[in-house]
């Protein structure tokens, strides 16, 4: 619930057991990747295959082996590692590689090759390795290519444990927080845009009022509440602005302009039993009426 009063779902963010939430994730993964490419395009794009059916957790672990030899070696370079699920049901990884010097792509990718295929069951002729093309191309190629990798006949089972993505400690420069923060209201103003210019406003009026509106949404704060207006997340804001509707809706309350509504719940203790807190409360005031 916002402070001016509004009551929104909430995201469960689960992307391995919510359909909704996971073509969340999609999106604003390839929006967070195209962002950061516009800025510091990778090089090139390579998909690392096996025979035998790893389990993310040993592919995870291979790849942190080639990079931390590589590295040793002398290469220089971040990577940025989306899963896919192929038909047969084993994993394949599609990296977006940066830091490669141009002109040595080729030794750089022989080389893990030749480390990837000492690690797993795998063959040099399954693996697979591209340009990622010219800077301009960088944001639609990315789009197009991720798009097709996260797609929902190669996404993960419901219910399947395991992160989709991963990547090193560098390729964001800002850092991961940042770029999906940065990615959901690139979405949200694009997503606000279109509906104005779809609502007949021109281009003009159009963005001056999602800039208005974006400027406020940036504001607002937003606190977990139920469906009758009682709040209960913990989290304290700044001079009390998300109390305001739910001191205006128990005011209404009291007042008997609105229904009667469910109230708060009560603080209870895990197993059941009462609160320790609400316990020693009474305590103290038994104590002093005896008194």
């Amino acid at each position: 619930m916002s402070e001016h009063g509004e009551l929104v779902m909430g995201r469960c963010k689960s992307t391995n057991l919510c359909l909704y939430c996971q073509g969340l994730y999609v999106r604003e993964t390839v929006e967070m990747l195209v962002l950061d490419a516009v800025e510091d395009a990778p090089s090139v794009w390579c998909v690392l295959t096996a025979r035998e059916h790893l389990t993310r957790a040993q592919l995870s672990e291979h790849l942190r082996m080639v990079a931390q030899r590589l590295r040793r070696e002398g290469w220089s370079m971040e990577w940025f590692v989306e899963v896919e699920f192929q038909k047969r049901g084993a994993l394949h990884a599609n990296l977006l590689v940066k830091g490669i010097a141009p002109g040595s792509e080729r030794a750089w990718w022989a080389r893990v090759v030749q480390l990837w295929c000492a690690r797993v069951d795998a063959e040099p002729v399954g693996q697979w390795l591209g340009a990622v093309g010219a800077a301009e191309a960088v944001a639609k190629y990315l789009g197009k290519v991720l798009g097709h990798g996260l797609k929902s006949e190669q996404a993960p089972p419901i219910g399947w444990r395991g992160h989709r993505t991963s990547h090193t400690r560098g390729y964001f420069t800002a850092g991961t927080p940042a770029a999906r923060a940065r990615a959901r209201q690139s979405l949200a103003y694009k997503r606000a845009l279109a509906h104005a210019l779809a609502a007949g406003l021109d281009a003009h009026d159009a963005e001056l009022g999602v800039r208005d509106a974006m400027a406020t949404a940036a504001q607002t704060t937003w606190v977990l509440a139920t469906s009758a207006g009682a709040r209960v997340s913990s989290a304290r804001t700044p001079q009390g602005g998300a109390m305001a509707p739910l001191r205006r809706y128990g005011a209404a309350l009291r007042a008997g302009q609105v229904g009667a509504a469910r109230r708060p719940p009560t603080r209870k203790h895990p197993r059941g039993r009462r609160d320790p807190a609400s316990r020693v409360r009474d305590r103290a005031a038994d104590g002093s009426q005896s008194a």
